[in-house]
């Protein structure tokens, strides 16, 4: 029986352009909590994702295409 279980996480990278106002406080942020940029965008946006007014928007957007360009390593 093994002492702790490993979850394993599948890692993408995406391409986005942000405010140059916005990526300061990105940087910033993430200088203060000992992070990466990349996981404080991550958390953000899980952040705002997992909240109860987005619940429904993934039924609302089905069939749209998005601008969102992901490349997989």
């Amino acid at each position: 029986m093994p002492l702790f279980e490993i979850n394993q996480i599948h890692h993408i990278s995406a391409s986005v352009r942000l405010d140059e106002s916005t990526a300061e406080q990105v940087d910033q942020y993430a200088a203060f909590v000992h992070a990466s940029a990349d996981d404080v965008v991550d958390k953000a946006l899980n952040y705002v994702f997992s909240k109860p007014r987005l619940s429904g928007f993934s039924e609302d957007a089905s069939g749209q295409t998005g601008s969102f360009y992901i490349a997989c390593p």
